[in-house]
């Protein structure tokens, strides 16, 4: 008999987590697919986590990085191929869906896939069956698809970007995962999980004060709960004092006052966009640290406001804007 406990998965005692995790608990044993939505960070892996382990599948938990995969190597990277198929293709090899036979398949970042491959998920999805490349006949495969998502897939299926009936038989059901500053109650339940994991088979293990865990309530979280994760990691590598204070923490993790408030999800003005990429000179990677999601986000708003990066030797944001108004 399987020994998971989805409370040392997903962690916490607030109403929002406990609601969470008997949601996830009902919708397990389904077979019906999940759209997890929720903000980079916030813990949407560890939701797909659960889900499968509380699943009753045979088989394992595949998770695909929509983003990292190039438009032109979806049906490999999915599908597989046959010997022969292209040059480099010296041996058979299994795509995703074949290793998520009788298991689960995590698309992460699923608001990434190229508009060209969506039809091609979505008949696999539908029916179950793809074709490697170079191969003459389906395969089978019995999956159960959970996708994650940063964005609202509903806008980016209205402005055309995602296939509405891709999109509808995604969220088949909807969990929403919530950004940790909406469970700051949860927080001394996180730091406590965390310390342990870094601590274990430690003789003896720093605690953090209670003021400490008070400054860690009260900071700002853009990152979430992987932020406030690689926080206490940092702190406990880096601290040798067998009690660790507000002091200790801010020397390593600096209060993130000075931080850019996240820009929502759902969308975002052109004029606060500007002002981010402003801020962070451009650097697209500072920008999407900052703001809690993921690089190709911040490329996909900028076109959506229809903003460029500024002429070599430029960096301000009304000059950029005067470019893009002359387009």
């Amino acid at each position: 008999m399987s020994t998971f406990r989805i409370e040392h998965l997903i962690i916490g005692e607030s109403r929002t987590i406990r609601q969470l995790r008997e949601r996830v608990t009902k919708l397990a044993p389904s077979r019906v697919p999940v759209l997890i939505q929720g903000p980079t960070g916030a813990g949407k892996e560890l939701v797909a986590e659960a889900l499968h382990e509380l699943s009753g599948r045979t088989g394992i938990l595949v998770p695909v990085n929509v983003s990292a995969i190039a438009e032109p190597m979806f049906e490999d990277a999915f599908f597989g191929h046959v010997k022969g198929a292209f040059s480099d293709a010296v041996r058979d090899r299994s795509g995703s869906l074949a290793e998520a036979h009788r298991g689960t398949l995590l698309l992460d970042e699923i608001g990434s896939l190229a508009r060209s491959a969506q039809p091609k998920l979505l008949r696999a999805i539908e029916l179950g069956r793809y074709r490697p490349v170079g191969g003459s006949t389906d395969q089978y495969s019995d999956f159960r698809v959970v996708a994650a998502a940063n964005e609202d897939l509903e806008r980016l299926a209205e402005a055309g970007q995602f296939r509405f009936d891709l999109l509808q038989r995604l969220r088949a059901s909807l969990i929403r995962v919530p950004p940790l500053d909406e469970r700051r109650e949860d927080i001394p339940f996180l730091v406590d999980a965390f310390r342990s994991r870094a601590c274990a088979g430690a003789v003896a293990a720093p605690r953090f004060s209670d003021e400490a865990v008070k400054w860690l309530r009260e900071r700002p979280w853009p990152g979430n709960v992987r932020e406030l994760k690689n926080v206490v990691e940092s702190v406990l590598a880096e601290t040798h004092n067998d009690v660790i204070g507000p002091c200790e923490i801010e020397s390593i993790a600096p209060r993130a006052d000075r931080l850019t408030p996240p820009v929502s999800t759902v969308g975002v003005e052109r004029r606060e966009l500007l002002d981010v990429l402003d801020t962070h000179g451009w650097d697209i990677q500072l920008v999407a640290q900052s703001l809690g999601i993921h690089r190709v986000t911040v490329w996909r708003w900028m076109q959506r406001c229809g903003i460029r990066r500024p002429l070599a030797g430029t960096r301000s944001a009304d000059r950029v804007e005067e470019a893009s108004s002359t387009r």
